[in-house]
């Protein structure tokens, strides 16, 4: 299991340094003057790095293109680009530019040379370089966490625990392997000890910002959304500048069904980005569960009109739509809305296997839970998966017209369709089209499909007719 890791600690601690927000204020207002004011090329470094933290592409592009016009043959450009293509998820394009670099042993290079092979998904290689960085370097020296954070990333969890262990005996405490074994304890669901080490280093550092913060990402994690708000409310109360405790506080009060105070917080967010969509989805999730089905509509439409298109937000939100607009009648606009999703689909489907709630409550890589994270990563889900998990979720909530559709549009990329015909035949009987639902009954009954029998609730027979299943089912309905 692969968890999304938060920056580690010295990151944040630098940027929030005197001295880098001296550099970004300086940086900030030459750019607002246009002044074009002459930084180092490690000072352009460490500020592309801060707007990749904060992921701000956009602004890490500009400091690239600042210092590769003051420092033109540094081989820190290169590497900068490097890091921007993997930010844009172009590892193939950061492999051919790392090529042009001199070579060297050096931490840093092997450390970016491993970031590629995990975006090329090469685990094996990026697991190697991992090692040999740890081989060559000290206990003290920031690569050591680097190297530990990409075993993470390849999925070594076991293997980075047990390095942290054997370091943290001759240096037991030490802040950051002790960050470092709490990141493994989670990646591996041990979730009280990585709670009661971020306690005991709150207590040695109370005003700790990244530890209250960590420790309301794994309460989240949990579910314990109560836990989870009182971390991210004293994150705020240090420092009421950080915006992720902010949206996580929403998010929490989400969950805990104070749906005024998650209104509250959200509509903030939606007006201060009005682009986004996350704020707008769940701002529509939460008129939905107070009953203002219009209201819900509304935000789900302007979250479509925000989010890219072929992207699983607009898919998620046309599907919610869908539902919406079913759910009072307006059947025909549901089936365009539910047409536009199936006709637009991402690549990314897994989401539409989180089948929880009515509504589908869209995921990202800071609100996920391990519940989710567990389904997610069950398996390969692929697209025939994802849409057969979709057709069922709308057939238990009885949108039986949707429902046909997807499973309609998905059958022919199905290898064995004998589930989705018992389906059908489901829909079709529930629709008063029982006589077309014959021929589905049959070739579920055919394909040995006891999803059918399960459906109409009888008991599985592969020797069973169509017509005696039928007499069955209406006798069961009669009955009934």
């Amino acid at each position: 299991m692969s968890t999304t890791h938060t920056a580690m600690n010295y990151d944040k601690e630098f940027f929030d340094s005197p001295e880098f927000r001296e550099l970004l204020t300086r940086y900030e207002q030459s750019r607002k003057l246009n002044m074009n004011s002459y930084f180092g090329v490690d000072e352009f470094v460490d500020l592309l790095s801060y707007y990749l933290f904060i992921d701000n592409k956009a602004e890490a592009e500009e400091v690239m293109k600042a210092s590769k016009r003051f420092h033109p043959s540094a081989p820190e450009n290169i590497k900068m680009e490097i890091k921007l293509s993997l930010c844009y998820n172009e590892p193939e394009r950061a492999y051919e530019l790392f090529k042009g670099l001199e070579f060297t042993n050096e931490a840093d290079t092997l450390s970016l040379k491993a970031e590629i092979m995990l975006a090329l998904k090469n685990f094996k290689e990026a697991r190697e370089i991992a090692l040999t960085i740890l081989r060559q370097a000290g206990p003290d020296r920031d690569c050591v966490y680097d190297a530990l954070e990409i075993l993470l990333d390849c999925g070594f969890a076991i293997e980075a625990l047990q390095i942290c262990e054997i370091a943290l005996k001759s240096a037991p405490k030490q802040r950051q392997l002790l960050e470092v074994k709490a990141e493994c304890l989670i990646e591996l669901q041990r979730t009280n000890q990585a709670v009661d080490i971020y306690n005991r280093l709150l207590d040695e550092n109370p005003y700790s910002t990244f530890y209250w913060e960590q420790l309301g990402h794994v309460y989240y994690m949990v579910k314990k959304f109560g836990k989870s708000l009182e971390s991210f409310e004293y994150e705020n109360a240090i420092d009421e500048s950080i915006e992720y405790a902010g949206i996580m506080q929403g998010y929490c009060y989400y969950h805990l069904k104070d749906y005024s105070k998650a209104k509250e917080i959200l509509t903030t967010f939606a007006r201060k980005y009005d682009k986004a969509v996350a704020p707008l989805f769940y701002l529509g999730l939460i008129s939905y569960h107070c009953g203002n089905i219009d209201d819900a509509l509304q935000y789900f439409a302007s979250a479509i009109e925000n989010a890219q298109e072929e992207s699983i937000e607009i898919m998620l939100a046309r599907i919610n739509k869908a539902m919406l607009l079913d759910s009072i009648g307006e059947t025909g606009r549901a089936e365009d809305a539910l047409s536009m999703a199936l006709l637009m689909h991402t690549d990314n489907l897994k989401q539409l296997v989180l089948t929880e709630k009515h509504l589908y409550e869209l995921r990202d890589k800071e609100n996920l839970t391990f519940d989710d994270m567990n389904i997610l990563e069950a398996k390969e889900w692929t697209t025939e998966d994802a849409f057969y998990r979709l057709g069922a979720h709308l057939t238990a909530h009885k949108h039986f017209v949707l429902a046909k559709r997807v499973f309609q549009y998905c059958r022919d990329l199905c290898y064995d369709p004998t589930d989705i015909d018992a389906y059908i035949a489901y829909i079709l009987w529930n629709t008063g089209e029982k006589e077309k639902s014959v021929t589905a009954i049959e070739s579920a009954i055919n394909g040995r499909s006891n999803k059918l029998f399960e459906l109409f609730g009888l008991a599985y027979d592969a020797g069973m007719s169509a017509d005696t299943f039928v007499k069955l089912a209406e006798n069961r309905k009669s009955d009934a």
